[in-house]
């Protein structure tokens, strides 16, 4: 069976993480993606590579791609241009606004050649506004957004220490995919393509459920926040006292026992427990008491909480992981164990699932990673091929083009293609 998006043709000119993934993401639903890259490959081949012109999160995120490599720039491309973006449905980039313009990749230019096209635009920041022409990462991303400080997470250099996984890029990249997969679906309906805009900054923003704030209850301990907040950077405070402080605005943080990790007797287990039915069956399971939902509690919710933290602590200690596992499961209560990713290949649950998966890379043969993210039994996801070595598809998707071999040639020696 084919893919929701066979015979849809994708433009990718995009770099590092978001754009490649919401392309790669196309691809998994049977798009046809041609990923273009300058001749000495994009940055995030040449970020950590284990062999020259390859890297890991290269290869993680942009599977099932054809490559080529071009240089825009070059005036022996411009017809070259036109042709691809006459081949494709959908446009995706993610250079800072100005720079598809340059390259005269923008949507202007995309729509001037094919009035129905899809452009799917991410940059760091959004087009308008004092930062819009800056470079930004996902570090910035969700440092400027709050996403930083919301797990109020502290490196061993006492600094604000940023989510590890790249969520900005990554939930980006994944936004940027379904905005795409709606505007193919417009497209069917009315015969019309349309621009697409997505940023690392409002995805940052739009992740976390604390960004929804209610003016009529919130006014004043906002302002408290950023008044107490201005008082603490005044006096040079460090980043532990800072959280600390506003911790205070959040007692719950301070007494967390239902959501969170604990150590046994020789590793770690996550309990989740949200939810008074879920809390209940937790405390009945530890055999303890929490005042802070007796209705008439009037007393220190943070010093309950902190004295509760210890009592558990304590308990999770007497028992192994597995121990606790197997207890807390038939008390039903929601929990699971520590693991690092090298531990999941064999993972009996992971298994079942199929959640890994192996294909066939030109360069390193048989190579193993995550299946695609989501199943569809009616229009199967599928890796169509490993991430494209660079310039891997420059020849074959020159000739779709038109060009013979002779021309191809002529373009390889005066270096406007690779």
């Amino acid at each position: 069976m084919a893919g929701a998006l066979e015979g849809i043709r994708v433009l990718d000119c995009t770099q590092i993480i978001a754009g490649p993934l919401g392309a790669s993401l196309l691809a998994e639903m049977g798009a046809d993606v041609v990923k273009i890259e300058p001749l000495e490959g994009e940055p995030w081949r040449l970020q950590a590579e284990f062999v020259p012109k390859e890297s890991r999160g290269y290869m993680a995120h942009n599977r099932g791609k054809r490559g080529i490599a071009i240089d825009l720039k070059h005036p022996a491309t411009d017809s070259i241009r036109r042709k691809l973006i006459a081949w494709a449905d959908v446009l995706i980039t993610n250079y800072r606004p100005g720079v598809p313009e340059q390259l005269k990749i923008d949507y202007a230019s995309a729509k001037a050649i094919r009035p129905d096209i899809i452009y799917c635009e991410g940059t760091a920041f959004g087009k308008e506004g004092p930062y819009a022409q800056l470079r930004g990462y996902d570090i910035i991303a969700q440092s400027m957004s709050g996403l930083t400080a919301l797990n109020q997470n502290v490196n061993q250099r006492g600094l604000p220490q940023p989510i590890a996984f790249a969520p900005a890029d990554v939930l980006t990249g994944t936004v940027m995919a379904w905005a795409v997969t709606a505007a193919l679906f417009h497209r069917s309906r009315t015969g019309e393509g349309q621009a697409i805009n997505a940023s690392l900054l409002h995805t940052a923003l739009w992740v976390q459920g604390a960004a929804q704030e209610i003016p009529a209850l919130d006014f004043e301990p906002r302002r408290e926040r950023l008044d107490a907040l201005d008082a603490a950077r005044e006096r040079g405070a460090g980043i532990t006292e800072i959280y600390a402080e506003r911790r205070k605005w959040t007692p719950e943080l301070s007494g967390n026992i239902y959501y969170r990790h604990y150590k046994t007797k020789d590793s770690y287990i996550a309990v989740g427990c949200l939810g008074p039915g879920p809390r209940e069956r937790f405390r009945s399971a530890l055999g303890i008491y929490d005042a802070r939902y007796d209705p008439g509690f009037t007393g220190s919710a943070v010093e309950v909480g902190e004295a509760l933290v210890e009592q558990c602590e304590a308990i999770f200690l007497t028992r192994t992981s597995e121990d606790w596992l197997e207890y807390l499961q038939r008390a039903d209560v929601a929990c699971g164990p520590f693991r690092f990713i090298d531990e999941l290949g064999n993972d009996p649950q992971v298994v079942a699932n199929g959640y890994f998966t192996e294909y066939e890379h030109s360069l390193f043969g048989t190579v193993r990673g995550t299946a695609p993210v989501a199943t569809m039994h009616g229009s199967p996801t599928r890796i169509q091929r490993a991430s494209p070595m660079l310039g891997e598809h420059t020849d074959e998707v020159m000739a779709e083009l038109g060009l013979d071999a002779a021309a191809i040639a002529r373009l390889r020696e005066c270096r406007a293609i690779g």
